[in-house]
């Protein structure tokens, strides 16, 4: 089917087109293709119009029914299921998950069940139900490792799974794509295909430093070099808070692959912190990226409020290391010299003799 028709869908049913959206429906000749364009038209008017969405799920799943092919019919199955998770009917949704998973194991040689399984384990990824999908995908991988194919067949199955479990992560905010995408990285190693592997690593290095705000649009941004466009994003959906943090994340990025203009994202950021109370659980985060911003200043205003003595002296000490390794080496002595634990005081003058040393 030409992406085209399923674009037009998509246009029509959000301008309110309902029923020209249903006539280009009808026209599709492929049931998969009808539940898709209708899945995708259930997610898109919800919750806007509740009824009409579950109108279209209901159509979706009749047209479901009437597939052959066990494999597509799986598929269909969890793409449904998926919808219905999104809009929150999640008992029916895991229902239908199971009938998928069902009708792919109903295929008799193994070797086909392999995408079948695969895409269902894809959808309940999405669905943000990361110990299932790793489950089946595990289920999955087990197939293949057992499958009585010659080495190269089983490379390329193998080499698939790793792209569909990719693939799950581009869709999920950070924490959770790292799941996937350890997984995925894991796997083109051990296959020894470094390209794939690249990709991915730098997949995991972005959602690591964008762990608060990294939501897939966000970091697809990123990726693509679009910072302004991305933290216009960041101010659009989130609070005060993340905001500043996100800011920070995306500064931390840019520095860290040397593009120019992070310091102006940083600035931008800061003016947020003046009118904000950083809560305890991103304090110290807070102060980590700061320091590795070399926004020692900031970090260290921050820092000298902390009750917890030892939390106080841990993160007062990586700010010293920070400065020393920006080449304030006077400054560096100067902050090591606050730390009120004694043992940390100690540790950390005696760690900054040491770099200096090299």
């Amino acid at each position: 089917m030409a992406m085209v028709e399923i674009d037009d869908i998509v246009f029509l049913v959000r301008n309110g087109k309902y029923e020209e959206a249903l006539e280009l429906v009808n026209n599709l000749t492929n049931n998969s293709d009808k539940v898709s364009a209708l899945s995708i038209m259930a997610k898109e008017i919800y919750p806007q119009d509740m009824e009409t969405a579950y109108g279209f799920l209901e159509d979706a799943e009749y047209f479901s029914k009437k597939i052959k092919d066990r494999g597509e019919k799986a598929k269909a199955l969890a793409n449904i299921a998926f919808v219905y998770y999104e809009i929150g009917d999640t008992e029916y949704a895991m229902e239908m998950f199971n009938d998928a998973v069902k009708e792919a194991e109903k295929i008799k040689k193994l070797e086909d069940r392999i995408y079948p399984l695969a895409s269902v384990a894809y959808y309940l990824g999405i669905s943000g139900l990361v110990d299932l999908s790793m489950d089946l995908f595990e289920r999955v991988f087990d197939i293949v490792v057992n499958l009585r194919v010659n080495y190269v067949k089983k490379t390329e199955y193998l080499i698939d799974l790793g792209n569909i479990i990719e693939n799950v992560g581009d869709e999920l905010p950070s924490e959770e794509a790292l799941k996937f995408y350890e997984r995925a990285h894991d796997l083109f190693e051990k296959l020894h295909v470094p390209a794939r592997a690249a990709t991915v690593e730098r997949k995991i290095d972005l959602a690591r430093t964008l762990i608060t705000v990294g939501l897939p649009e966000i970091r697809k941004a990123i990726s693509e070099g679009k910072y302004i466009y991305a933290t216009k994003l960041i101010i659009r959906t989130f609070n005060d808070e993340k905001i500043f943090i996100g800011l920070l994340e995306v500064a931390l990025w840019m520095k860290k692959n040397e593009t120019l203009g992070y310091s102006h994202i940083v600035e931008t950021a800061l003016k947020y912190l003046q009118e904000l109370q950083i809560s305890e659980r991103y304090l110290h985060y807070v102060i980590k990226v700061l320091t590795e911003l070399e926004r020692f200043e900031e970090a260290l205003k921050l820092s000298i409020n902390l009750e917890d003595v030892e939390l106080r002296s841990e993160l007062l000490a990586e700010i010293a290391i920070g400065m020393l390794k920006s080449g304030e080496v006077e400054g560096a002595f100067k902050i090591a010299g606050l730390i009120p634990d004694i043992h940390i005081r100690t540790a950390t003058v005696a760690e900054l003799r040491k770099i200096l040393k090299y």
